[in-house]
């Protein structure tokens, strides 16, 4: 995601879309056939129902939950974040950085309050557990046996927080991710029920299927993961359907004030939502976009989406989800083009790595954001050329690392859980300059082509499944044919 002193990077696209009642916007939903041998009928799916009211910063939601057990156990209870429950209060609120986009004295708070919970009409027992209320767990009324699946159904009533953050609401724009009860994995450590932590992006999440109905009042804008399928006008509402396959997580933003410019690059339409005074830097929002998914398609391998969304939002830095990311508006401006472009071409960079390739950013925290802070010297040199790419890398990257060794004294240890990181000075040096020097040095070691191949061959072996800093290694050991071990102390674990 962000960095607070160091550079990031945001990805997004472009858009001119207006949407005709009841219209068929046309767009596709996913653009490869090769999806790694994913078993459709064994993933799970989402079907939600929400109705927004923006005048009082409430949603109500309807959601049916397909879940198929793929532990390999029989289970007699699920687990769901509740991450809503971790804004009731500025004390508990992840807000980002110094907190100065949220008023402590004026917040209001933000939860979600459990209305039913079913299945076939029959109730379910529940509790709300966990660390702020995060954790859902549902008491399943029999066993749950493998590659067996259940439709749980629940409804829940959510006020938003006043924080421009994630999720909450300023004076233009309401960001709504992490909004919704969303399935714990259950990996070889069993159920991971971490809580909401204040540093990093705590999520960690598999692949699903997403249909989402929003309701909003008629002169409301929808920006969303997914692809909006339809966007219906209906006396005083307006209804947004929206599919989302293959989606790690769904996020969306809502405003009066969006206006849409579109672009195409490849086969992925670039949505642009942006506000009125901002729009001198519409044309070169849109150039990054596209430019970052073409290096990165080609280099990487290629983005399976046919929609992707770029908010301009009142947020204070950038935010990655499947499809969509959150970029300050203060961004938009010419004195910080500069910027601007590294967060789009950061938070682009995310879909792939965190969005396409699952990496939990909460026990290997650094394995996104490395790579994605890594992308940004690889769009630089393909887009700049070899001199800028390198004095890019020396500046954004060598240099913070250098400099920052300063602070961090003996704390040098890349991979570690996000709880021993004492703070976002700390996280950002190692996880946004240190880490990336891993990357850098197998440039240096084998050239740019073999990391290219590395990093090409980790994305095709794990895209839509979750992949761990072991997987990393072995990938490189398995392309380059030597141990890793040492590599690996050097940079991450020492």
């Amino acid at each position: 995601m962000k960095k607070k002193h160091l550079l990031l990077i945001v990805f997004i696209f472009l858009i001119l879309s207006g949407c005709n009642k009841g219209e068929a916007l046309g767009t596709d939903t996913l653009v490869v056939d090769d999806i790694d041998n994913i078993e459709l009928d064994s993933i799970n799916r989402y079907e939600i129902n929400v109705t927004l009211d923006s005048r009082n910063k409430t949603y109500t939601g309807e959601q049916t939950t397909t879940y198929v057990n793929n532990t390999g156990e029989v289970l007699d209870e699920i687990y769901f974040h509740l991450y809503p429950n971790a804004y009731k209060t500025v004390d508990s609120a992840p807000i980002l950085f110094d907190r100065s986009f949220s008023d402590p004295i004026s917040y209001i708070g933000g939860w979600i309050d459990i209305v039913d919970i079913s299945r076939d009409d029959e109730n379910l027992d529940y509790s709300i557990v966990g660390e702020d209320e995060t954790i859902l767990r549902v008491k399943l009324d029999e066993p749950l046996e493998p590659q067996d699946e259940i439709e749980i159904y629940m409804e829940y009533e959510v006020k938003l927080p006043s924080s421009k953050d994630r999720f909450g609401y300023g004076d233009r724009t309401i960001n709504v991710g992490n909004w919704y009860p969303i399935l714990c994995v259950y990996d070889e450590d069993g159920w991971d029920l971490e809580p909401y932590y204040k540093i990093g992006d705590p999520f960690y999440s598999d692949i699903a299927d997403y249909d989402v109905n929003i309701t909003t009042e008629k002169d409301i804008v929808i920006a969303s993961s997914g692809n909006i399928l339809t966007d219906d006008i209906q006396e005083d509402k307006r209804v947004y359907q929206i599919e989302g396959k293959l989606l790690r997580d769904f996020a969306w933003s809502a405003s009066k004030e969006f206006k849409i410019k579109e672009s195409k690059v490849d086969d992925t339409v670039i949505k642009l939502y942006y506000l009125d005074g901002k729009s001198t830097m519409i044309k070169q929002s849109l150039e990054v976009a596209a430019n970052s998914i073409k290096k990165f398609n080609k280099i990487f391998g290629k983005y399976p989406y046919g929609q992707y969304s770029i908010v301009m939002t009142e947020f204070p830095s950038g935010m990655e989800y499947p499809g969509i990311v959150f970029i300050s508006n203060e961004y938009f401006d010419y004195t910080r083009r500069d910027m601007l472009e590294t967060v789009i071409v950061h938070e682009t960079a995310h879909q792939w790595w965190y969005g396409i390739v699952g990496l939990n950013q909460i026990k290997e925290a650094w394995l996104d954001e490395s790579l994605a802070t890594y992308s940004e010297v690889i769009y630089t040199k393909e887009v700049y050329g070899k001199a800028r790419g390198k004095e890019y890398y020396n500046r954004q990257i060598r240099d913070g690392y250098d400099y920052g060794q300063l602070y961090l004294g003996d704390i040098q240890i890349v991979n570690k859980h996000l709880k021993y990181f004492s703070d976002w000075d700390e996280y950002g040096i190692l996880v946004y300059a240190k880490g990336p020097i891993f990357f850098d040095q197998i440039k240096r070691d084998y050239g740019e082509k073999v990391l290219y191949n590395i990093l090409s061959e980790f994305y095709n072996s794990y895209k839509f499944k979750n992949a761990t800093t072991e997987d990393l290694i072995n990938v490189c050991e398995l392309v380059t044919g030597d141990n890793f071990t040492r590599r690996a102390d050097r940079w991450l674990n020492n």
